[in-house]
Protein backbone atom coordinates (compact mmCIF):
# COMPACT_ATOMS: atom_id res chain seq x y z
CA UNK A 1 0.00 0.00 0.00
CA UNK A 2 1.18 3.50 -0.82
CA UNK A 3 2.19 5.81 2.02
CA UNK A 4 -0.19 8.70 1.28
CA UNK A 5 1.63 11.04 3.65
CA UNK A 6 4.89 10.54 1.76
CA UNK A 7 3.16 11.09 -1.60
CA UNK A 8 1.69 14.43 -0.50
CA UNK A 9 4.95 15.47 1.17
CA UNK A 10 6.83 14.70 -2.08
CA UNK A 11 4.25 16.66 -4.10
CA UNK A 12 4.69 19.64 -1.77
CA UNK A 13 8.46 19.53 -2.38
CA UNK A 14 8.12 19.28 -6.18
CA UNK A 15 5.46 22.00 -6.22
CA UNK A 16 7.62 24.29 -4.09
CA UNK A 17 10.70 23.66 -6.27
CA UNK A 18 8.84 24.46 -9.50
CA UNK A 19 7.27 27.66 -8.16
CA UNK A 20 10.47 28.90 -6.48
CA UNK A 21 12.36 28.35 -9.76
CA UNK A 22 9.64 30.18 -11.74
CA UNK A 23 9.57 27.05 -13.90
CA UNK A 24 6.13 26.80 -15.48
CA UNK A 25 7.23 23.74 -17.49
CA UNK A 26 8.16 21.79 -14.34
CA UNK A 27 4.98 23.10 -12.70
CA UNK A 28 2.85 21.84 -15.59
CA UNK A 29 4.46 18.39 -15.33
CA UNK A 30 2.96 18.03 -11.84
CA UNK A 31 -0.51 17.90 -13.44
CA UNK A 32 -2.20 15.10 -15.37
CA UNK A 33 -3.04 15.81 -19.01
CA UNK A 34 -6.75 16.04 -18.08
CA UNK A 35 -6.24 17.99 -14.84
CA UNK A 36 -8.47 20.84 -13.75
CA UNK A 37 -7.16 23.75 -11.66
CA UNK A 38 -9.55 26.30 -10.21
CA UNK A 39 -7.90 29.52 -8.99
CA UNK A 40 -9.90 31.64 -6.51
CA UNK A 41 -12.47 33.78 -8.30
CA UNK A 42 -11.47 32.45 -11.74
CA UNK A 43 -12.74 30.04 -14.34
CA UNK A 44 -11.41 26.48 -14.29
CA UNK A 45 -8.24 25.80 -16.26
CA UNK A 46 -8.20 22.51 -18.16
CA UNK A 47 -5.16 20.38 -18.86
CA UNK A 48 -1.50 20.61 -17.96
CA UNK A 49 -0.68 22.87 -20.93
CA UNK A 50 -3.30 25.50 -20.08
CA UNK A 51 -2.36 25.34 -16.39
CA UNK A 52 1.33 25.81 -17.23
CA UNK A 53 0.59 28.83 -19.45
CA UNK A 54 -1.55 30.43 -16.76
CA UNK A 55 1.17 29.86 -14.16
CA UNK A 56 3.73 31.49 -16.45
CA UNK A 57 1.60 34.66 -16.52
CA UNK A 58 2.11 34.90 -12.73
CA UNK A 59 5.88 34.42 -13.11
CA UNK A 60 5.98 37.13 -15.78
CA UNK A 61 4.62 39.66 -13.26
CA UNK A 62 6.48 38.65 -10.08
CA UNK A 63 9.01 36.33 -8.49
CA UNK A 64 7.15 33.83 -6.30
CA UNK A 65 8.74 32.21 -3.25
CA UNK A 66 6.75 29.60 -1.36
CA UNK A 67 7.01 27.14 1.50
CA UNK A 68 4.61 24.19 1.19
CA UNK A 69 3.66 21.70 3.91
CA UNK A 70 1.01 18.99 4.01
CA UNK A 71 -1.65 19.46 6.66
CA UNK A 72 -4.04 16.60 5.88
CA UNK A 73 -4.04 13.45 3.77
CA UNK A 74 -6.78 10.98 2.93
CA UNK A 75 -5.96 7.87 0.94
CA UNK A 76 -9.04 6.96 -1.07
CA UNK A 77 -7.56 3.78 -2.58
CA UNK A 78 -4.30 2.59 -4.17
CA UNK A 79 -4.61 5.10 -7.03
CA UNK A 80 -6.25 8.15 -5.43
CA UNK A 81 -5.15 10.48 -2.62
CA UNK A 82 -6.78 13.65 -1.39
CA UNK A 83 -4.27 16.07 0.11
CA UNK A 84 -4.40 19.49 1.71
CA UNK A 85 -1.31 21.69 1.96
CA UNK A 86 -0.54 24.98 3.68
CA UNK A 87 1.43 27.44 1.55
CA UNK A 88 3.32 30.54 2.74
CA UNK A 89 3.79 32.84 -0.24
CA UNK A 90 5.89 35.94 -0.94
CA UNK A 91 5.78 37.72 -4.28
CA UNK A 92 8.21 40.37 -5.48
CA UNK A 93 6.99 42.44 -8.42
CA UNK A 94 9.42 42.63 -11.33
CA UNK A 95 8.27 46.18 -12.15
CA UNK A 96 9.04 47.92 -8.87
CA UNK A 97 10.22 45.35 -6.31
CA UNK A 98 7.05 45.60 -4.21
CA UNK A 99 6.66 42.53 -2.00
CA UNK A 100 3.46 40.92 -0.77
CA UNK A 101 3.12 38.01 1.61
CA UNK A 102 0.07 35.85 2.09
CA UNK A 103 -1.02 32.32 2.90
CA UNK A 104 -3.06 29.78 1.00
CA UNK A 105 -4.56 26.37 1.54
CA UNK A 106 -4.31 24.11 -1.52
CA UNK A 107 -6.39 20.99 -2.05
CA UNK A 108 -5.19 18.31 -4.40
CA UNK A 109 -6.79 15.19 -5.78
CA UNK A 110 -3.78 13.09 -6.75
CA UNK A 111 -3.88 10.12 -9.10
CA UNK A 112 -1.30 7.38 -9.59
CA UNK A 113 -0.77 7.23 -13.34
CA UNK A 114 -0.01 4.00 -15.26
CA UNK A 115 3.66 5.07 -15.18
CA UNK A 116 3.53 4.90 -11.36
CA UNK A 117 3.92 8.68 -11.08
CA UNK A 118 1.55 10.62 -8.84
CA UNK A 119 0.06 13.66 -10.60
CA UNK A 120 -2.47 16.34 -9.68
CA UNK A 121 -5.88 15.67 -11.24
CA UNK A 122 -7.72 18.49 -9.46
CA UNK A 123 -6.50 21.56 -7.59
CA UNK A 124 -8.39 24.30 -5.79
CA UNK A 125 -7.21 26.78 -3.19
CA UNK A 126 -8.20 29.67 -1.04
CA UNK A 127 -6.18 32.65 0.11
CA UNK A 128 -5.88 33.69 3.74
Amino acid sequence: MTDANEVVKAMCKKYQAAVNASDSTAYGKLFAADAIRIPPGSEPEHGAVEISKSEQKDYDIAKWTIQSQPIDVLQIDDQWIYGIAHIDITTTAHADGTTNSFKATKTWLLHKENSGEWLIKRQMWNLK
